[in-house]
């Protein structure tokens, strides 16, 4: 008894150690990507987490499996930013909950998300996670303004305006590109969203179309 006993210690220890060293990588890269390492290496995740590069490659098959490892993790630390939002009220109040909320939840993905964007034409685990988040904004956009979006006579493909409006590849242009600050960058948006459901209400036939 005492030597299965002891077996099965051995095997709870590695297991343990195992995990450990998983989190102890996956925490090493995120805290590289967000320092400004646009794609960590094994090397630099190894002197960070001090897990051997050789030890690295037995817990993870290869660096996709450890990028999508860490993208899944930092959606589950991104899941607690996002709050409830208003459904009601004026519409200004709610752009300004809805693009504050975003403001906050965008400048703490964009280093991994970054990253997920390089990888995703590769990887279909990836390309399946920034669908699903990009759903989810979607369908917040439809519940919040649900009242405008359904108004008669709106304007013809107000969501699909407003889901780029408030993307946030809409706020790595802005941050990025154009070089705007946050706040700069939240102004931006909130002007171009609340211009767009300003035009909620107004005839289709009124709504110039692009030349």
């Amino acid at each position: 008894m005492g030597g299965s006993g002891g077996a099965a210690a051995a095997i709870d220890g590695r297991s343990l150690r195992r995990s450990r060293n998983q989190e102890a990588v996956v925490e090493a890269m995120l805290d590289l990507l967000i320092e400004g390492h646009a794609q960590p290496t094994a090397q630099q995740i190894s002197e960070r987490s001090g897990v051997s590069m050789r030890s690295i490659f037995r817990l993870f098959e290869d660096m996709e499996a450890l990028h999508r490892l860490a993208i899944a993790r930092q959606s589950e630390r991104v899941g607690a930013l996002l709050r409830p939002l208003p459904q009601v009220g004026s519409v200004a109040d709610r752009v300004e909950a809805l693009v504050g909320n975003r403001a906050e939840v965008f400048e703490a993905i964009s280093p991994v998300r970054r990253l997920a964007v390089r990888l995703a034409p590769r990887s279909p685990a990836i390309r399946t996670e920034l669908g699903r988040t990009a759903a989810f904004f979607r369908d917040q956009l439809a519940t919040v303004f649900a009242g405008e979006l359904g108004r008669a006579g709106s304007a013809p493909h107000l969501l699909d305006a407003l889901d780029v409006a408030t993307s946030w590849e809409s706020w790595e242009r802005l941050r990025s590109g154009q070089g705007l600050s946050r706040p700069e960058a939240t102004a931006a948006v909130t002007f171009t969203a609340r211009a767009l459901l300003a035009t909620a209400g107004t005839p289709s036939n009124e709504v110039e179309a692009p030349a």
